[in-house]
């Protein structure tokens, strides 16, 4: 993401920060700089395909996280800019629970988290089994990510003593992960 500079710093930056600045801005237009999402952002269920068309959708009212009965939608702060206020998840450090209603896209009055025109949901990531690093190869039993995938989703199953993963059904709510030894 591009950096912004008030006038006064702008005439304290060095002629390295000012080609810097340039090399960063050529090619895109202001206003997709400023909207400019960093990678590794998960989006809320519902979220608009494009990154992009989300942000200028999303009013960053913060009534989707409001919604969430989980506490797992967060927002970006201050130091993102443009970005601040904009809602992400975070999988790793608190899974979404893909909640049967989805309270968060109806909670939604932009737009910008919706269901699709067969009332279904997008998924917002796609897991990815590590047979590996998975307890079983040890020979060890453990179903805990079967057990955890939501009974409504179902993409991991146990096929033996081994985990299956069942890509098309997959939403990515990081369930399975979240919760995996």
């Amino acid at each position: 993401m591009a950096k912004k500079f008030s006038r006064r710093k702008l005439f304290r930056l060095r002629l390295g920060d000012l080609s810097e600045l340039a090399r960063e801005t050529i090619g895109t237009t202001e206003e997709e700089t400023e909207l400019e999402a960093p990678p590794g952002y998960i989006r809320p269920p519902g979220a608009l395909g494009e990154d992009m068309a989300f942000l200028k959708a999303c009013e960053r009212c913060k009534l989707s996280s409001e919604s969430c009965p989980h506490q797992v939608i967060q927002h970006l702060g201050v130091a993102d800019g443009p970005l601040e206020g904009s809602p992400f998840l975070q999988p790793e450090t608190n899974p979404c629970r893909w909640c049967a209603d989805m309270p968060c896209i109806h909670a939604c009055p932009s737009g910008a988290l919706t269901f699709q025109e067969d009332a279904s949901v997008s998924p917002i990531a796609k897991a990815k089994l590590d047979k590996s690093s998975c307890l079983t190869e040890s020979g060890i039993l453990c179903d805990t990510c079967s057990y955890r995938c939501p009974q409504n989703i179902r993409a991991i199953t146990m096929f033996g003593r081994s985990p299956k993963l069942n890509i098309d059904q997959c939403v990515g709510c990081g369930l399975c992960a979240y919760y995996c030894d």
